[in-house]
């Protein structure tokens, strides 16, 4: 049987115990406040993150980590697994598929089976793919059986939300085409998409109430939906909306709620609040 290693970065905000049981290495980025650099999750939490972000002060950024980062634990795992999937943020997000691909091919061709993948999502979007491919490994499947997997999930894995305001993305150059259409906006909560690791405008709403209620269309609009979660940052009471509408159609209690972290609030901004649905496979 095949020993095979998943690793993912700090944007998958998965929840470390969960990221410890399945096995996940998750590498942070690198979140910086004017001069001063912090590893997402290690060195900063989200609170102190988000307490940060309503102090003022330095607009926080994010990069991502050096390919000798990558390169080291890439070396360290194809000694005790037979193969490695290296699985990302989009690389149209940030440079993390770059820095870890650059790794990726500093390596010897005696070593093992090392692959980058890019997610072309973020947040639990990326996270869902880690772990339905760390499940896969788990439960024995192959090197090539988890490819199969990780594939699969990226396409029927999608992610919409909204944000509080569209200031942070703007700043952030994440918006792409997606700018011209909000940029004379400021007062909608316009709900977005992630297309192919790209933000693109998926709806025009005016109000909070109207944003949460499209999140809850969007899901309520798929035949079949295998799992859902809720990404917020700020927001437990919204996420109880959502719950509540929710529930007749998937049940709230199996709804995986995770609070977004600084990787990816350095660029949504605090009260951003979104849905992964994983359509599942036939």
């Amino acid at each position: 049987m095949a020993r095979v290693k998943i690793i993912t970065d700090s944007t998958a905000d998965i929840p470390p115990a969960l990221a410890q049981e399945l096995n996940i290495t998750v590498i942070p980025i690198y979140v910086h406040f004017g001069d001063q650099t912090l590893r997402a999750g290690i060195d900063i939490s989200n609170e102190q993150f988000y307490r940060r972000m309503a102090e003022g002060g330095p607009y926080p950024y994010t990069t991502a980590p050096a390919p000798g980062v990558f390169e080291q634990y890439y070396r360290q795992f194809s000694r005790e697994y037979d193969g490695v999937f290296s699985i990302h943020l989009s690389n149209r997000f940030g440079g993390v598929v770059k820095a870890a691909t650059i790794a990726r091919d500093k390596l010897p061709a005696s070593l093992t089976r090392v692959e980058v993948i890019d997610s072309t999502s973020t947040s639990l979007g990326l996270g869902m793919v880690a772990i339905a491919a760390a499940r896969a490994a788990l439960d024995g499947a192959s090197i090539d059986e988890v490819h199969r997997v990780v594939m699969q999930t990226i396409q029927l894995t999608h992610v919409v939300f909204f944000v509080d305001s569209i200031d942070y993305l703007e700043r952030s150059g994440r918006l792409s085409q997606a700018s011209a259409m909000l940029g004379s906006m400021q007062r909608i909560k316009p709900l977005l998409i992630l297309d192919d690791g790209e933000i693109v405008p998926y709806d025009r709403t005016r109000t909070r109430a109207k944003a949460i209620e499209g999140l809850f269309t969007f899901i309520e609009d798929f035949p079949k939906v295998e799992q859902v979660a809720i990404m917020h940052s700020t927001t437990p009471d919204d996420v109880e909306k959502l719950l509540e509408k929710i529930d007749p159609i998937y049940p709230r209690d199996q709804v995986m709620i995770v609070e977004y972290g600084p990787a990816l609030g350095a660029h949504l901004g605090p009260n951003a609040m979104g849905v992964v649905v994983y359509e599942g496979m036939e």
